[in-house]
């Protein structure tokens, strides 16, 4: 493939992004092995001979790799003759934020790139968006992973996990699904267990996945406590209330601390040394797109190949363009045909 041929996939694969089909193809499903348990995943086996093979690993969705999105994502992929690989990563769907997440992405990897009749090269390239992305840039700064993946193809990432955290809470004007999922996962810290307001965390952020007012929530809610329903009103819609138990997050030690060092990509970017792509929003309401501009940066300034594409095009982490913006289409399609140059299997 040379950079024409890589440039005209690119055209194909983000016009394959505009369907409107999202229903799951004839696909192949295998097992992967992981420390802690079992993995499903699709295979899409592309009708010629395959380019390459790209794991695609899915954001913090419940429906994980058959998301709707992400199915379409995937089927674009296949469709300009990769073999695509896609997890369904439990951990993720589910909403947990942990160290885990970064093991089974590297278990996976490991599995998937040893796999000869799905990759014939031995070697994987990754697509991930949004959280996922910034996981994988963190599994892939692992020598013995880097050695089994060709490139990074990051969709919104984040490169200090504290500062989009602060951000989130004390921002009401910022998504709060992304909110949601992390007052989820680290409130805990300042609170400790109650399961009743937790639950109604996560029946809010299911609400705000499947655009559903309160659907799962209000259920609940009309049975809560009042001084749970009080505190989650708080949560809920005052910045102030989040901020005061953010810091008495960051007070904490231990393990709590070690988690959030280890879940910020700026702590392991020495170590990053194969080709990246980084794709971000500009008005992502979320991660802001200077996350990836700040990894870009550093990722450059140590002689990685590293190639940035800021654009009105994409939300956070969502890969539904707008062709209407036709002025950026050239930069979106110049980068992802940096991608695919570097996904392509050598032994094509």
């Amino acid at each position: 493939m040379n950079k024409l041929t890589a440039w005209f996939k690119s055209i194909q694969f983000i016009l394959g992004l505009q369907s409107q089909d999202e229903s799951l193809p004839d696909t192949k499903e295998i097992l992967i092995p992981i420390r802690n348990g079992v993995l499903r995943a699709d295979c899409y086996l592309p009708k010629s001979k395959s380019l390459g093979t790209i794991v695609t690993i899915n954001g913090l969705a419940p429906l994980g790799n058959r998301d709707p999105r992400f199915i379409i994502v995937n089927k674009s992929l296949q469709k300009i003759g990769f073999t695509v690989v896609s997890p369904f990563y439990e951990e993720i769907c589910d909403y947990k934020i942990s160290l885990r997440n970064i093991e089974d992405i590297k278990d996976s990897i490991l599995f998937i790139s040893n796999q000869k009749e799905i990759c014939t090269a031995g070697k994987v390239s990754i697509f991930s968006p949004s959280f996922s992305g910034s996981l994988s840039l963190i599994a892939a700064s692992d020598k013995q992973i880097a050695e089994r993946i060709n490139c990074i193809c990051a969709i919104g990432a984040y490169a200090n996990v504290e500062d989009i955290i602060e951000n989130l809470f004390a921002n009401q004007n910022l998504d709060e699904y992304g909110r949601m999922i992390l007052l989820l996962n680290f409130l805990p810290i300042s609170i400790g267990k109650n399961e009743s307001l937790f639950k109604a965390i996560k029946l809010t952020t299911l609400d705000n996945y499947y655009k559903s007012k309160d659907l799962y929530l209000k259920p609940h809610y009309q049975k809560m406590k009042q001084v749970d329903r009080l505190f989650f009103d708080q949560l809920k819609n005052d910045p102030e209330f989040r901020i005061r138990h953010w810091n008495v997050i960051l007070k904490k030690g231990g393990k709590n601390r070690e988690l959030l060092t280890a879940l910020s990509v700026t702590n392991h970017i020495e170590t990053l040394k194969l080709p990246i792509l980084l794709i971000h929003g500009l008005k992502d309401d979320v991660v802001p797109a200077n996350e990836s501009s700040l990894l870009h940066n550093k990722l450059i300034h140590q002689g990685v190949e590293s190639k940035l594409c800021i654009t009105t095009l994409i939300s956070h982490g969502d890969t539904g363009f707008n062709a209407m913006t036709l002025l950026e289409l050239p930069k979106l399609i110049t980068s992802f045909s940096f991608f695919f140059l570097k996904a392509l299997d050598q032994k094509n």
